[in-house]
């Protein structure tokens, strides 16, 4: 009776043993598919999550520099405010400049006025009643000389300064220092002609040897040059004469008939 006791114990203990080790297989089953079910959907996460990184990656690229560039580079039509826009600009430069220009014009006419004005108030100083300023061109450069009123009978004229010795009423001899230049050979002298008309005392002059030069009668006698400037007013002739020796032609030549010009008749004497 004992015997087949223990022996059906042990029986038993093999059937729990196997048991016990089925249970443990399907409990390690179990874990192992769990695991894998959770490893597989860390994986699924893991590759979603690298999808939604390699998109955001891929957005940037879109926004590149190249991209960028030829954006900036590619034309953009203008609208028709736009182009309204860009006329109106263009218009209001070209009327700025107009008035720069106009401006500029304005200021350098105002620039000219002006010189034009302190000449003549220049030349209203040099030119007074009993004072003038006569000009000439010696040795390529312009000389002013001053000359003064001198007033005879029925007749005015001006004689530059310290350059004449009165040798009768209305003759002079040109001098310097008081003394007389070039030997007395250049004079100034006025004639009146009563009585007589314009072409009465030409003819008596081309008789005296005088032809006409010009605006004055002139003639040599050796060296000397003489000539006459003459004057018609109404039924009144005057001669304004003078001589000077040929040497002198670019000085005293120059000269003298400057002097001439500045005659007039005096009307108070009319």
């Amino acid at each position: 009776m004992r015997k087949i006791f223990i022996k059906k114990v042990k029986k038993n203990g093999n059937s729990i043993l196997i048991c016990a080790a089925v249970f443990t297989i399907s409990i390690g089953t179990m874990t192992g598919c769990s695991m894998t079910k959770e490893n597989a959907e860390a994986v699924s996460d893991q590759s979603d999550q690298s999808d939604q990184s390699e998109s955001e990656n891929i957005l940037p690229v879109e926004d590149s520099t190249a991209d960028d560039a030829i954006l900036e580079n590619t034309p953009v039509p203008e609208t028709s405010e736009e182009k309204v826009e860009k006329t109106e600009k263009v218009a209001e430069t070209a009327e700025v400049e107009k008035e720069e220009k106009a401006e500029v014009a304005e200021k350098a006419e105002a620039a000219e006025k002006t010189e034009k004005e302190a000449e003549a108030e220049k030349t209203e100083k040099e030119y007074t009643e009993d004072k003038m300023v006569l000009k000439i061109m010696r040795e390529g450069e312009m000389e002013k000389i001053p000359a003064t009123l001198f007033a005879g009978e029925g007749y005015v004229i001006y004689l530059t300064d310290g350059d004449w010795q009165q040798h009768a009423t209305d003759a002079w001899t040109a001098a310097f220092g008081g003394k007389i230049v070039l030997n007395g050979q250049v004079q100034l002298w006025i004639t009146h002609y009563d009585d007589k008309t314009g072409d009465q005392v030409m003819e008596e002059l081309k008789s005296a040897g005088y032809t006409l030069e010009n605006s004055d009668m002139t003639r040599q006698e050796g060296e000397v040059i003489y000539k006459v400037r003459l004057n018609e007013f109404e039924n009144d002739v005057w001669g304004v004469n003078y001589c000077y020796p040929i040497e002198a032609e670019e000085g005293w030549g120059a000269l003298l008939p400057l002097i001439a010009d500045t005659f007039a008749v005096s009307m108070d004497d009319q």
